[in-house]
């Protein structure tokens, strides 16, 4: 009976991020674009500093709602939260109100990694180590068939509905999501919770001092951000080049790039993620994650063009989304309540968010220095991953034991 639990309670988890991740194709793309359509792709470092500061206070407060509703009504409430929010920047933008694109951008990078990560969070508590090696895959597999979908439904929509619709229909996406995983832990239940008052607050901090894993995943986690913040510029950047005045057909060729980079991902997730899973040790997969990308941006720094920036930014990408999500999650699953569901909020989400916000304060400063830092975006990557490299022998030292 326990077998069949697990494999439920990860594939309806799986079901409800993939409709989360059809609505985040369509606010991903026609939220950039609305940014630098207005404020240019240069300012792109500036709005990404404000991004610690508000995923912070998110983070914040989500563990308070969690203190207070649990895991069940805490996930429906940030669900159907976020669907208003977005319905509410779509209505503004209507308006043609300038100041909404800053806030719009922020927030569709905030609410994506709280939904996401709670839906894991459940999945880590319901399933044993062993099933989680053979699931994981699959389940970021189902869950990426909403990211294909929907962004090939931006690329074939978006010139004739328009970049703001885009927005709307992401608000819509989130509806389903919110009802499969309410159902999900109406049937079987929520996680067991320590009782009586915790150190550390609603985030509990204190966890960090007492366990090592926890600070070698949050400094991964900071460090591959940092990497993917600079290739993001440097793709935004050429991009903006290419279709200048034409935020529509830049709206559908970016739609089109994260619709292949999602299908693409799928073989990783239904395939190659449980291979490797199954064949090879944690330490190893996470060691080959980060030596790809030390190659593929190696090749863009001899060559820098929009297809090897591109491809580097696609790889990062899909390792992301695949095979680095399904080893990383593994981690978590022998943790206990807090580690699993507030620990994992602020590596995920704050940590997440935080090292792509970081990475724009430094940039920033640089600029106001004079340094035209755009032309070291993919040097900083590649030292990044190098970090990254090193990181890894500390983060699985535990799962070689």
């Amino acid at each position: 009976m326990k077998f069949t639990r697990e494999y439920q309670v990860a594939v309806l988890m799986a079901v409800s991020a993939m409709f989360t991740l059809i609505g985040y194709e369509f606010i991903r793309s026609s939220s950039t674009v609305l940014f630098k359509s207005v404020w240019g792709a240069d300012k792109l470092p500036l709005v990404m500093m404000a991004m610690p500061f508000v995923v912070f206070a998110g983070v914040a407060l989500y563990g308070w709602i969690l203190s207070q509703l649990g895991p069940r009504r805490t996930l429906l409430v940030t669900s159907l939260g976020s669907a208003l929010v977005i319905f509410l920047c779509y209505l503004m933008l209507l308006t043609e109100s300038r100041a909404i694109t800053p806030i719009l951008f922020l927030f569709k990078e905030f609410y994506i990694v709280l939904l996401i990560e709670q839906y894991w969070s459940y999945i880590n508590s319901s399933v044993l180590p062993d099933t989680a090696r053979k699931v994981n895959g699959p389940v970021t597999g189902i869950a990426g068939l909403g990211g294909a979908l929907g962004g090939y439904l931006v690329g074939i929509s978006a010139e004739s509905l328009g970049t703001e619709t885009m927005v709307l229909l992401a608000a819509f996406a989130l509806l389903p999501a919110a009802l499969v995983s309410n159902l999900t832990y109406g049937r079987y239940g929520e996680p067991e919770q320590p009782e009586g008052k915790q150190a550390g607050g609603h985030l509990r901090l204190k966890l960090f001092l007492e366990n090592p894993l926890l600070v070698s995943l949050i400094a991964i986690v900071l460090t591959s951000q940092v990497l993917a913040a600079v290739l993001d510029f440097e793709f935004q950047t050429l991009l903006s080049g290419l279709y200048e005045g034409e935020p529509d057909k830049e709206t559908a060729v970016q739609g089109r790039f994260w619709g292949t980079l999602n299908t693409f991902v799928l073989t990783l997730q239904f395939i190659v993620a449980p291979l490797l899973l199954s064949f090879v040790t944690l330490r190893q997969i996470h060691l080959l994650i980060p030596l790809v990308h030390i190659l593929a941006i190696g090749v863009a720094l001899v060559e820098p063009n929009i297809f090897t920036v591109g491809l580097a930014y696609f790889l990062f990408k899909s390792l992301d989304y695949s095979i680095f999500r399904a080893a990383k999650e593994v981690l978590y699953v022998p943790l206990g309540f807090d580690e699993r569901y507030r620990a994992k909020e602020v590596i995920d989400v704050f940590g997440y968010r935080t090292g792509k916000g970081g990475s724009a304060v430094m940039i920033v400063a640089l600029q106001k220095m004079g340094v035209l830092v755009h032309h070291y975006y993919l040097f900083i990557g590649f030292v990044m991953a190098l970090i990254w490299l090193m990181l890894v022998f500390p983060l699985t030292r535990r799962s070689q034991d």
